[in-house]
């Protein structure tokens, strides 16, 4: 779904929307209440029931006053805030729950809270996802609890506050419950909210992926047209539920009866393929939303991808079936298959035919994903879903990835990437349903045109396929940036259990694919270890004389099935293997069916073995692309560089399924100080004193600077801060001081004046006439690194570490994250670089204190959190002391994105 929010948070919020879906797969629309509204309020109150109105006043109100309506709508955006939950589009929209808080003004960390739902929309969660976003933005806003009275008979109000996971405490006085609650982030809360969310995606796509009944609107007695071509699918394949073709110019499809129109069908059809031409499509959904349908698959093209006018329609479709409630795929997309004994629904227009499985598909393109999915069948790819998602007006990969999470059918979800509609609730998604089931994706996109222009370092060294990169690392998922890739992976762990660990044995008859297996797999992080003495000893009395035992197992090309057979039970008992590969030249004598029932017979006979299995079969003649083995199906390759590839991919997700999550670690902003910074600047580069109070903010602190104009200013800072300092020029159109030689370094406090004089002589070289400059204390000596925050217009705020100095481009060794941070994704980021190396100790020098570092990374995501409209900050160098002696920030620069 996509899922949309407006409004910059930490100023008093004037504007603020998004979508929120219910549990019965209703779309609502959740937004700050407006002037405007007074009347649809009183509209709200005269339709709740008495009971309703006595929970919420906590008496009975027979009539709504202007002062309670007045009470009711007030908004300042700051120390109280309403928020209306509406049903319906925007022209014709009705407030069907309204909640707010309001601070107390001695005790402004507190906030009463209150709701007001109708009847006929409770108990479908709305109450719990205003109090949610109510949190929001008060934590936004320095508000730490959040307080309410309620009637002790009110057991579904109590329930919500209770269930939320935010540590409630009550007590209870004349029939009144006083709860009291802290809304600081809780792990109980995102549980449960995620898991809400979750629950909510699913029931919806139901009448998406598993339908009781569908129609065809625009099916065709022409096989050869779009929704022709599709209904006879559907019937070919033998949809377990009703499936109706509407086309007013025909009697019967197929010998199937034919109706006029929707209104014509003998009942309301869970789901509606499109398949008329652009121009009809808004008209008939309006029609399939009027009669109930659940959701809508339009097949057809002339949306959003073909312009302006495309757009309009696009926006006014998704308009409709949002205020229906209808789930939408599409449009341009090419169809919906789900192999399921239950469903079996082929329900795309294309001549594929998908064996069951396991593996479930998303595509962007919809021409590519019908290729993937004739390939699939190739490789014998059993597949258990797939979704052609087209222009992703509503339904995204992220709201398939929360259905596929609890699909019992599904156990490897493949993913074609052309673009992240919502990046950080992919990132949050993905996160999780990684922990369960692999994710594989392809990111089409990867090298840009052109590099937009940077004015920082952070900016510069930062790409969106470097964030897509850091995004996939957080979230286990295993890119791979070819199609070939892609099926060899996926092959893999739809087949095969997830190694556990990097050891990998080689059983071949020839010596140079081995060899190319051994480079691929070291080159890869996994380990072809020499096995143990006992395996080599029993390998020796199995093979020639000629033969090697240690890893690779070289057989020779003279070895035969039985061979093969003695081998790979010996490897199978082994110890000290994780992985096993199989590669196999037929020579003359042994033809490749021999070896593969070789294969088959060993491992059908060891269910229990937890190995991971994979083969090569140098032969374009047979072409084995399989071996079913008892439970299990050992996936071949062409060549040993696609297995190995695949086996690397399952090793290194298992290494991150392994580990710890890790945990959201909000650091205290103090929001006041920042936002005063934020208030009085409109955008552009900070001034020092600003830069200094708002990473202070964060508790970042700088090193010590003075402002200075002149010789003479320089002089009297020089003498005020003592000891050796560095000066160095302070000017908006200098983005890199080393480029125009703008340093001097190891200044004398009495010398200050002299400096500035030398300074202005050297930057007045490069065409440049010096008017201010920093003047500051020299940090002592440690490891220079780099850290600070950029923006990308696709991911948001990105957090960089690596490498510092003036030499930062060069070295390119950076780390990207995307925000929201882990304490694991800091220290992953810290790990990803060369800098890790010289942190902890490079040839006799002391460790560096990297935990200074951990929390310095972690600070500023949540500064750039708090404050989104830092689109660049860089901190070059910050010098890393010793152990335990934290690190110091020599120079820092921050440029705001315009307030507008």
């Amino acid at each position: 779904m996509t899922n949309t929010e407006r409004g910059d948070r930490h100023s008093p919020l004037n504007e603020f929307s998004k979508d929120i879906l219910l549990r019965n797969g209703l779309l609502l629309s959740l937004r700050t209440i407006r002037p405007g509204d007074r009347a649809e309020l009183a509209e709200l109150f005269n339709r709740c029931s008495p009971e309703t109105i006595r929970f919420r006043f906590l008496h009975l109100v027979k009539s709504l006053p202007s002062s309670l309506l007045d009470q009711l709508a007030e908004n300042d955006g700051f120390q109280r805030v309403v928020f209306v939950v509406t049903l319906g589009a925007v022209e014709h929209e009705k407030i069907i729950a309204v909640g707010g808080y309001s601070a107390e003004a001695d005790r402004p960390e507190l906030a009463e809270v209150s709701f007001l739902v109708e009847d006929s929309m409770q108990k479908q969660g709305i109450g719990t996802i205003l109090l949610d976003t109510l949190a929001d933005v008060a934590r936004d806003h320095n508000i730490k609890r959040f307080s309410a009275d309620v009637l002790a008979d009110n057991r579904l109000m109590l329930s919500v506050f209770r269930k939320a996971g935010y540590g409630v405490s009550a007590a209870v006085s004349y029939g009144v419950t006083h709860v009291e609650f802290p809304i600081e982030r809780s792990r109980a809360a995102e549980v449960r909210a995620e898991a809400q969310e979750a629950e909510a995606e699913r029931i919806s796509l139901q009448s998406v992926l598993a339908p009781r009944s569908i129609a065809v609107i625009g099916a065709s007695r022409d096989a050869t047209s779009v929704g022709g071509a599709l209904f006879r699918n559907l019937l070919r394949w033998g949809f377990a539920g009703s499936v109706y073709g509407v086309n007013p110019a025909a009697s019967d499809i197929e010998g199937v009866r034919a109706y006029g129109s929707l209104t014509d069908l003998p009942e309301t059809p869970e789901l509606a393929y499109i398949c008329v031409p652009a121009a009809h499509v808004v008209e008939i959904a309006r029609q399939c939303a009027a009669a109930g349908v659940h959701a809508l698959c339009v097949i057809s093209a002339g949306f959003a991808e073909s312009g302006a006018e495309g757009a309009a329609r696009q926006t006014e479709l998704v308009s409709i079936c949002r205020a229906a409630g209808m789930r939408l795929i599409g449009p341009n997309c090419m169809g919906l298959v789900n192999t399921a004994a239950g469903v079996r629904m082929l329900g795309t227009f294309a001549p594929a035919n998908p064996p069951a499985g396991n593996v479930a598909m998303s595509s962007q393109s919809g021409a590519l994903g019908l290729a993937l999915l004739d390939r699939a069948a190739e490789f014998g790819l059993g597949v258990s879903s797939f979704v052609s998602v087209g222009n992703k007006a509503d339904v995204s990969g992220n709201d398939l990835l929360q259905y596929w999470e609890a699909d019992e059918s599904t156990g490897v979800v493949l993913l074609y990437l052309e673009s992240f509609g919502n990046p950080r609730r992919f990132a949050r998604i993905a996160r999780r349903v990684s922990r369960s089931k692999p994710i594989v994706a392809v990111k089409a996109g990867r090298t840009p045109g052109g590099a937009r222009a940077a004015s920082s370092h952070t900016a510069a060294l930062a790409s969106s396929d470097r964030a897509a990169t850091a995004l996939f690392a957080q979230t286990g998922i295993i890119r791979v940036n070819t199609l070939s890739d892609f099926f060899s992976v996926a092959r893999l762990l739809a087949t095969q259990a997830i190694p556990e660990g990097n050891r990998i044995g080689i059983l071949t008859n020839a010596g140079g694919p081995a060899i190319l297996a051994v480079d691929a797999a070291e080159a890869a992080g996994l380990e072809v270890p020499v096995l143990d003495e006992e395996t080599q000893s029993r390998l020796r009395q199995a093979l020639p004389a000629a033969a090697s035992a240690k890893n690779p197992v070289d057989m020779t090309a003279s070895a035969e099935a039985e061979q093969y057979r003695a081998c790979l039970e010996i490897l199978c008992d082994a110890q000290g293997l994780d992985a096993l590969l199989i590669i196999f030249i037929p020579p003359l004598v042994t033809p490749s069916a021999e070896v593969a029932e070789v294969v088959s017979s060993v491992l059908s006979k060891r269910p229990g073995l937890r190995r991971t299995v994979a083969a090569v079969f140098l032969d374009s003649v047979s072409r084995v692309m399989s071996i079913p083995a008892g439970g299990r199906t050992i996936p071949v390759y062409d060549f040993p560089e696609g297995a190995v590839a695949a086996l690397a991919a399952a090793v290194h997700y298992g290494v991150w399924r392994s580990q710890s999550p890790g945990e959201f670690r909000d650091v205290a902003v103090q929001r006041v100080a920042a936002n005063d910074v934020l208030e009085r600047n409109k955008g552009g580069w900070l001034e020092s004193n600003d830069v200094r109070i708002l990473l202070g903010a964060a508790g970042i602190k700088v090193l010590e600077s003075r402002i200075v104009r002149s010789a003479g200013e320089a002089s009297t800072a020089a003498a005020e801060l003592g000891g050796r300092l560095a000066l160095k020029i302070h000017q908006a159109e200098v983005l890199h001081k080393s480029d125009v030689d703008g340093v001097v370094l190891d200044v004398a406090a009495e010398d200050g004046a002299a400096a500035f004089s030398q300074l202005a002589s050297q930057v007045g070289k490069h065409g440049i006439e010096l008017s201010t400059a920093t003047l500051s204390r020299m940090a002592s000596p440690g490891v220079e690194v780099i850290a600070g925050v950029t923006h990308d217009s696709l991911f948001g705020s990105l957090v960089v570490f690596g490498l510092g100095g003036t030499f930062v481009e060069l070295f390119d060794d950076v780390a990207f994250r995307v925000l929201p941070l882990t304490d694991r994704d800091a220290y992953e980021m810290i790990q990803a670089t060369r800098a890790n190396r010289l942190l902890g100790g490079f040839r006799g020098s002391a460790p560096a204190d990297k935990k200074a570092v951990h929390e310095l990374l972690l600070s500023l995501a949540s500064l750039a959190e708090a404050a989104p409209r830092i689109v660049e900050m860089d901190l070059n160098p910050v010098i890393v002391h010793a152990e335990g002696e934290g690190l110091t920030i020599v120079d820092a620069r921050v440029r705001l994105a315009d307030a507008s």
